[in-house]
C-alpha cells in the first residue's frame, strides 16, 4: 500500500507542479506516524544528540523575476511589441523612429528597478590591469595571452539594486507579461 501511494505520489510531484506543492506542503505538516504495534521501527537503540530543527524551504513566488521584468518594460516601453514585430514590412528609418522612445523608456525602467552601473569605469579602448583574484563573472578575457592587463572592449553591466514589483495576483495569471487590450464600441 505505502509503495504503490509513494510511487504516485513520484510521479504527480513530477509531472505536475500543483500536485508537487500539495504533497510538498502535506509532508512538511504532517505529524509524525506511529510505527504499527509490534513493530520495532522507531525505537531508540542509542541516545542521539537532538537534531537542530530543519527551517523549511522557502515557497517559491507565484510569478518569476523574469516574467515580472518584461511586465513592467512591456507596460512602461511597449518593448516586447517592439521586438516581436515582423521588422521586414518597416524601413530603417520606420525601425529608429519606433525603436528610439522605446529604447530611451527601457533604460528609465531598468535604472530605476536594477540601477545598471559599469563594471568598469574606463573607457571603450583603454588598457586596464586586472587583478588575478578578479572574479570570472565581472571579467571576461578575449584573445591569446598571459598577460593581467588589456584592452578594454565593453566596460561590462551589473546591477546596483533589484527593486522589483511584488506579484499580488493569482496563480493563473502569474505568466502574463501584458493583457490582450480590447476596445469596446
Amino acid at each position: 500500500m505505502a509503495l504503490g501511494t509513494a510511487f504516485r505520489a513520484f510521479f504527480a510531484a513530477l509531472f505536475d507542479a500543483a500536485a508537487a506543492e500539495r504533497i510538498g506542503a502535506a509532508i512538511d505538516s504532517a505529524a509524525p506516524v506511529p510505527p504499527p504495534a509490534g513493530s520495532t521501527a522507531g525505537m531508540i537503540v542509542e541516545s542521539a544528540p537532538p537534531q537542530t530543527p530543519v527551517a523549511p524551504q522557502s515557497v517559491q513566488p507565484l510569478r518569476s523575476d523574469a516574467i515580472a521584468l518584461l511586465g513592467v518594460l512591456q507596460r512602461e516601453a511597449r518593448f516586447v511589441d517592439l521586438v516581436k514585430e515582423n521588422l521586414a514590412q518597416f524601413s530603417d528609418a520606420q525601425i529608429g523612429a519606433a525603436a528610439r522612445p522605446c529604447l530611451q523608456q527601457c533604460a528609465s525602467a531598468l535604472d530605476r528597478m536594477v540601477g545598471l552601473v559599469p563594471i568598469e569605469s574606463s573607457p571603450d579602448g583603454s588598457i586596464v590591469s586586472v587583478a588575478e583574484s578578479a572574479s570570472a563573472a565581472h571579467y571576461q578575457w578575449i584573445g591569446e595571452g598571459e598577460s593581467a592587463s588589456g584592452k578594454l572592449v565593453h566596460h561590462g553591466w551589473t546591477a546596483s539594486k533589484v527593486e522589483l514589483p511584488h506579484w499580488t495576483g493569482n496563480r493563473v495569471d502569474a505568466m502574463v507579461v501584458a493583457p490582450a487590450q480590447i476596445k469596446r464600441g
